[in-house]
């Protein structure tokens, strides 16, 4: 079943993105499916992709691009998988508006109530929490800061475990 959603790759200095992919090469092993990002709307299916990209385009077009700085390793995860992710400091509210603005109209049925949205890039993951939990204590222990912006919403479709980015848009037209 083919789902659309939405990210939104940052722009990072090139030591920060080298150490953003080669710290998901080693921890993650869905490093391979997506480069870092910011997932801003998860994936639906069953929606029109035409309304989806206008829709889109249109949230785009209205925002700002949006600069971040993560300082902070935060554990996250569900029964089956943990997480390490990397946490916004400043930028968490304009992230995060950004992704109510895209939970609007079309979406609007598609929101889950029942999670809070936490902006996040995911650089590690498995289903040994202990082990999460150590990764985002070693990475807190530094001094973890990482910078970069969000000029751009791309527009994805994951269908049998391949994601491949369909359209971006920039923040601001």
């Amino acid at each position: 079943m083919k789902k659309i959603l939405t990210l939104a790759y940052p722009r990072l200095s090139g030591p920060d993105a080298e150490f953003i992919e080669a710290f998901r090469q080693q921890h993650d092993g869905q490093h391979r499916l997506a480069k870092a990002h910011f997932t801003m709307a998860f994936g639906s299916a069953g929606i029109d992709e035409h309304a989806y990209l206008k829709h889109v385009e249109e949230t785009a077009r209205a925002a700002r691009p949006i600069a971040f700085a993560c300082r902070y390793a935060m554990l996250a995860g569900d029964a089956a998988q943990a997480y390490a992710y990397l946490v916004p400091d400043e930028g968490y509210s304009q992230l995060s508006r950004l992704h109510d603005a895209l939970y609007r109209q079309l979406l609007a049925p598609t929101l889950r109530l029942d999670l809070p949205y936490v902006p996040h890039i995911a650089v590690a993951s498995s289903s040994n929490r202990a082990l999460m939990k150590s990764l985002c204590d070693e990475l807190n222990r530094g001094d973890l800061e990482i910078r970069g912006s969000v000029e751009r919403l791309t527009v994805a479709a994951l269908e049998n475990s391949v994601l491949t980015d369909l359209v971006s848009y920039p923040l601001g037209g």
